[in-house]
């Protein structure tokens, strides 16, 4: 008992402290070079039939000028269709494009797809999105103001699309995640970062050797660089808080791709150099361990049961206090009484996910990882 209640005071405190940084992270237009600044717009693909057209009808759509970027699709030997259609939307449009079939290079997976497009790209400063993504009409604009002279690195805000109940939580869990991502970053401390809205330029990618070092993970492309990066440039890396740069992504319809899109992000933790990321992720599974242990124990003891249920409700407010402070920036409502319902069930998930990273075994796109 004394246990949990030391480790849900220190959960509290840590997302208050969460929620500090995060309010702390500036908002203000950096720069405005009215435009000038050339991008190179990278999309790894596979099997993404269903969804590269709307990507790339977006980014047509851009309110940038034409000319000052293009787009790289690279196809990472997709059977669905993909480059066919890719091809077909940019063959109609204005925009400068590059359109790769990665097994041409004898080589697979989204990481090496991401190294042969900064092969290719043309420009210094690179815009990393996915293929099953959507972005709005200022997207590039919104990076082009933030970059100054200093800025190596940015990273950006992703917001899950929700359409029911299930989807709902995992909207308000991943803005936790963004916002926690955030908020580490702004306190000089980064753990983690989305390759679905991911800027850098070239030549810090270069300079840190890329991926050299983790190319064969299959996940991380995205942390592992931001922590290559920072460790270069520890006053060049921040988070893009603005709204016109909110990228969305689809959540996942069943509870089998959520467990295995988890386990995929999950089983990263154990390579990570950053002694902070290490340190959180055993803090957070012991958290939930004590949590679990406590809900079970309440279940047939009273006293027990009173302790544990004044806890729950304090460590339920300040998350919904913390989580509030990042889904209002991101568009996502009704964020007090699903805080209540995560609380309860997320501590069995990362229980589940902390084991599963460890020993289990996950797929993407058709292919199996372990």
């Amino acid at each position: 008992m004394i246990i949990f209640i030391a480790f849900s005071l220190i959960y509290c405190g840590f997302l208050l402290w969460a929620r500090y940084h995060w309010c702390r992270i500036d908002t203000s237009v950096e720069a405005d070079d009215g435009g000038l600044l050339t991008f190179s717009v990278i999309i790894p693909v596979r099997n993404e039939a269903a969804n590269i057209a709307s990507i790339l009808t977006d980014l047509q759509a851009q309110e940038y000028p034409a000319d000052l970027y293009e787009v790289l699709v690279i196809d990472d030997d997709s059977d669905d269709g993909t480059l066919e259609i890719a091809a077909e939307v940019l063959q109609k449009s204005s925009m400068k494009y590059h359109l790769v079939r990665l097994k041409d290079y004898g080589v697979k997976g989204k990481k090496q797809a991401i190294s042969k497009a900064l092969e290719l790209a043309e420009n210094e400063f690179i815009l990393a999105t996915d293929g099953d993504c959507r972005v709005g009409s200022m997207w590039i604009r919104a990076y082009a103001h933030k970059y100054t002279k200093d800025i190596q690195m940015i990273t950006g805000p992703v917001r899950m699309v929700e359409h029911d109940f299930f989807t709902h939580l995992q909207s308000l869990e991943f803005a936790g995640l963004i916002g926690l991502g955030a908020a580490s970053l702004q306190s000089g401390n980064p753990g983690m970062c989305n390759g679905a809205n991911l800027s850098y330029r070239k030549s810090a990618f270069h300079e840190v050797s890329g991926y050299e070092g983790n190319q064969e993970i299959a996940s991380g492309d995205d942390e592992f660089l931001l922590q290559k990066i920072f460790r270069a440039y520890p006053n060049g890396v921040l988070f893009l808080k603005d709204k016109r740069a909110i990228v969305s992504t689809p959540a996942k319809d069943t509870l089998g791709e959520l467990i295995n899109q988890r386990k995929r992000w999950s089983s990263k933790w154990k390579f990570h150099k950053s002694y902070y990321v290490k340190l959180m992720a055993i803090a957070v599974f012991f958290n939930y361990l004590v949590f679990a242990y406590m809900l079970v124990e309440g279940l047939t003891n009273e006293a027990s049961f009173v302790i544990f249920t004044s806890f729950f409700l304090l460590r339920a407010l300040v998350l919904s206090l913390y989580i509030r402070s990042v889904a209002i920036f991101l568009g996502v409502r009704n964020v007090i009484w699903a805080s209540f319902v995560m609380e309860i069930i997320y501590p069995f998930l990362v229980l589940f996910l902390g084991i599963a990273s460890i020993f289990g075994h996950y797929s993407w796109k058709g292919r199996y990882y372990s």
